[in-house]
């Protein structure tokens, strides 16, 4: 089981609008549900990517949202549920709800054990798992071809028949106080990285830890975690991927058979825009660049910098009724800025500070999917004897020497062939295609667009992405942190 924060350490690879940013019963008799199909776009253009071939949609009469994608190059089949719920949905005081009950979706139904769900899918030659993040809560399961309905099955049966026994709540309660304290308490990055997102990101919900803090897990409730599996564990929350070596009519008929007579839920809660979208600053009345500055001290071996700039997404120009040809344009010069940055060895950050020893480690990260708006995100550790104010400026000044010297054709090359490639990749995995196509329905963004992306990216001049650097890497919209090593006099203070 996984947790995937939204200001994550920025270790994932930008593919323009992708990022590629886990903790059985008796079958009912069900009535069929009538779907409706959902057809790719005429037109769309998809020979030269398979991740776009094959894909089909429907919708049942309880909401549940169906993607099945054929692919018959070996006979697995990826199956993954996604709920619309995630760390952004939890009230103040009860962080951590989704990740917890995720826990407990692994445990005791009236017709399967917790134990026995695992020996099911293992027995078979299968794996399962399931992560939380800001946005959404994902189990997923890999099976032999002719054993995939097994899947369905068991994802049907615990969607609404969990039974939130004391004894099991309490086990798995110790469990992620446990999972808190060795990947957050004990790791001090990790802890100064959940600092300084409640830094930047203030009182909102992405503001808090995923996984809740020490208090909010020790505080959620039973009735908590019943209430929260009610309101969101829903069919017209949920959205089922299956890709693999299936046949969609058949793999439709197991749908509607294990899911279709699961009731429609409430329609579930939704978020306030507001909460999510940061025009300009996230932080009313913090217009000079000191009160954007944190310094955090750690148990960190080396000094660490931080610097993050607010930068739209495309479901924040959704919401903000801004999604237009030009602006999301725009965001893919943005990611390419990114790319001539920190494109591995080949980036300005690797070329001109790292082998010429200025500073020890540099790289960025923009990420253009999540709900609401994001960052542009850089980590820097300075070379042995630097200080980090030295540091910061070398960044910056070679940020700002992007902004304006000559940008390489070869570099935007580089840049477009590295997200076909992962692409390409990523379409040989069913597993890939799965959480790639996940993520793009529940963003709400069309699959053709992923093509229609990779079209525009050659034509993309090098001013454009100028421009998309000056507009959104601005000193006024910077935040920026200094991770220090704790100090004997720290570490006094803290007992």
């Amino acid at each position: 089981m996984k947790i995937f924060n939204r200001l994550a350490l920025p270790l994932c690879v930008s593919l323009g609008i992708l990022s590629l940013t886990a903790c059985q019963h008796m079958t009912p008799t069900l009535h069929t549900s009538t779907v409706m199909p959902q057809a790719v776009p005429a037109g769309t253009p998809q020979d030269e990517l398979k991740l776009l071939s094959n894909i089909f949609e429907y919708t049942l009469d309880n909401g549940l949202q169906v993607v099945i994608k054929e692919d018959k190059r070996a006979p697995v089949v990826m199956t993954q549920m996604w709920y619309g719920v995630g760390a952004n949905d939890e009230p103040v005081g009860k962080g951590g709800l989704s990740h917890f009950l995720e826990h407990l979706m692994f445990k005791d139904t009236p017709k399967v054990s917790g134990d026995e769900f695992s020996r099911l899918i293992s027995h078979y030659g299968g794996h399962n798992n399931a992560y939380t993040s800001s946005d959404v809560t994902v189990y997923h399961e890999i099976l032999p071809a002719n054993r995939y309905a097994l899947a369905l099955e068991l994802e049907a049966n615990r969607m609404k028949n969990i039974q939130f026994k004391p004894e099991q709540i309490q086990s798995e309660r110790q469990v992620v106080i446990e999972e808190r304290r060795v990947r957050t308490d004990d790791n001090p990055m990790a802890k100064a990285w959940e600092r300084f997102s409640s830094f930047v990101y203030g009182d909102t919900p992405r503001g808090r830890p995923i996984i809740g803090s020490m208090k909010d897990i020790h505080g959620l409730t039973m009735a908590d975690l019943k209430h929260w599996y009610a309101t969101w564990y829903v069919p017209n929350n949920a959205t089922l991927v299956i890709v693999g070596d299936v046949d969609k009519d058949e793999a439709l008929a197991h749908v509607k058979k294990y899911f279709g007579s699961i009731a429609k839920g409430r329609s579930v809660p939704v978020r306030d825009p507001s909460h999510f979208i940061h025009a300009d600053d996230l932080h009313a009345g913090k217009g000079d660049v000191s009160e954007r500055h944190i310094t955090i001290k750690e148990a960190v071996q080396v000094p660490t910098l931080i610097l993050a700039w607010q930068a739209p997404t495309l479901s924040g120009l959704k919401l903000t009724n801004r999604q237009t040809d030009a602006n999301e344009r725009e965001l893919l010069a943005l990611g390419l800025f990114n790319d001539v940055l920190s494109g591995g060895a080949s980036g300005r950050f690797a070329t001109n500070l790292v082998k010429k020893q200025l500073v020890s480690s540099a790289y960025s990260s923009y990420d253009s999917l999540g709900y609401g708006d994001g960052f542009f995100v850089v980590i820097a550790t300075p070379k042995a004897g630097a200080s980090l104010d030295e540091t910061k400026r070398l960044v910056l000044d070679e940020i700002k020497r992007t902004m304006t010297d000559p940008i390489d054709q070869k570099e935007l090359d580089r840049s477009v062939i590295a997200k076909k490639t992962a692409l390409v990749f990523a379409s040989e995995s069913v597993s890939e295609q799965a959480s790639l196509l996940g993520t793009l329905k529940n963003e709400n963004i069309p699959y053709h667009k992923i093509q229609k992306e990779l079209d525009i990216l050659p034509n993309i001049d090098t001013d454009e992405i100028k421009h998309a650097g000056k507009k959104y890497l601005r000193d006024e919209r910077m935040y920026s942190a200094y991770i220090l090593p704790k100090d004997e006099k720290d570490e006094k203070d803290d007992k």
